[in-house]
């Protein structure tokens, strides 16, 4: 299995990309988010996501642009008069939430951050991706897939000291749960089922998170590893400490990066089959044996303050407003076609 030849930017050899002034000129862009009108209070169910929603705003409006804000899906069920969707809706509260924005700016003919609603869904159904690995020869933990179509949620066919479960669509580890019984697991997984969401469940492997963050500035910039310790002897990250309710985790530089080149070498393994896109974030587990497993990828990641790419920017001297930029200008790069045709006023549809 092949894919295309990509140049990558490594560290200090990328740098953020910058708004041309005729784009920034022309710019009417539509920032859409759940908290985007909730001036960055903490909120009870989404923790810090909804504070993260105010500092993207809040960069964006730095950046000079022509800007709107809206906190809802009904903002593109009309035409609006933006020529640009800067969408960070991803938790709609229904199956598959994270496409619809960029489902409806396609239907509008607008261009839109993130990648296309195809590569979105397949990043974010996580027994997808690791069909992907398993086709690139990257090792990634055994798993098994559970789908609504059935919820009798049987033994899995392989076994582990320890499974781990979650939502196969999950973000930010809501739903997560793991045991040494499968049998302690197995309401849990039915009663995800029931609630209308896809299982996948894990061979825990014993470890450190590692993430490798990814900018797109023309090319694929990727910046320094990241590591993402939590408390307690299993080290399994929390949907609680990623959203703030609870402390116990932090992001950090993973000093000993070097010593792992095949962090690099699979992100831009994989980065051959789903490139292009604006921003994603790679994660992986590295062993105490020093063996690397890939566990998933994110696109349109969390680009807050205090998690990994925005932090791992940081360590090269840009800062968040920065990130925002580039992934920006690399969004209308990447849709160029569409974005000139929405400015001349016209409304690129295929032709079927």
């Amino acid at each position: 299995m092949s894919g295309i030849a990509l140049r990558h930017k490594i560290r200090e050899n990328g740098a953020p990309l910058r708004l041309k002034d005729e784009d920034r000129s022309r710019l009417k862009l539509l920032f859409l988010a759940k908290h985007a009108l909730a001036g960055g209070a903490f909120d009870k169910s989404d923790g810090s996501h909804a504070i993260y929603h105010n500092e993207i705003k809040s960069c964006l409006e730095e950046l000079n642009i022509d800007l709107r804000v809206k906190d809802s899906y009904e903002a593109l069920f009309e035409r609006t008069d933006a020529n640009y969707i800067f969408t960070l809706f991803n938790r709609g509260g229904f199956r598959n939430s994270e496409i619809l924005a960029s489902c409806l700016s396609e239907y509008h003919g607008l261009p839109y951050l993130g990648a296309p609603p195809s590569m979105r869904g397949f990043a974010d159904d996580k027994h997808l991706t690791k069909i992907l690995y398993n086709s690139l020869n990257i090792p990634t933990p055994a798993w098994q897939i559970y789908r609504t179509s059935d919820i009798s949620a049987p033994h899995p066919n392989f076994e582990a000291e320890r499974y781990v479960i979650k939502p196969n669509n999950s973000s930010a580890s809501w739903g997560i749960k793991h045991s040494q019984s499968w049998e302690e697991l197995q309401p849990e997984v039915k009663a995800l089922l029931r609630d209308n969401h896809d299982v996948i469940v894990e061979e825990y492997v014993p470890g450190i998170d590692v993430t490798v963050p990814c900018v797109g500035a023309g090319d694929p910039w990727l910046l320094y590893p990241m590591k993402n310790p939590s408390q307690g002897d299993l080290n399994i990250v929390t949907y609680e400490q990623k959203r703030g309710f609870e402390g116990g985790s932090s992001i950090e530089l993973f000093k000993r990066h070097e010593q792992f080149p095949e962090l690099y070498e699979y992100t831009k393994l994989t980065n051959s089959m789903i490139w292009p896109y604006d921003y994603s974030r790679f994660d992986y587990r590295i062993e105490p044996s020093g063996k690397v497993w890939a566990l998933e990828f994110n696109m349109s990641c969390n680009l807050g303050q205090g998690r990994a790419i925005i932090e791992s920017a940081k360590l090269l001297g840009h800062s968040q407003k920065d990130i925002v930029e580039s992934v920006l200008a690399n969004s209308l790069e990447r849709q160029r076609v569409m974005f000139e045709a929405v400015c001349s006023g016209e409304h690129k549809r295929y032709e079927m």
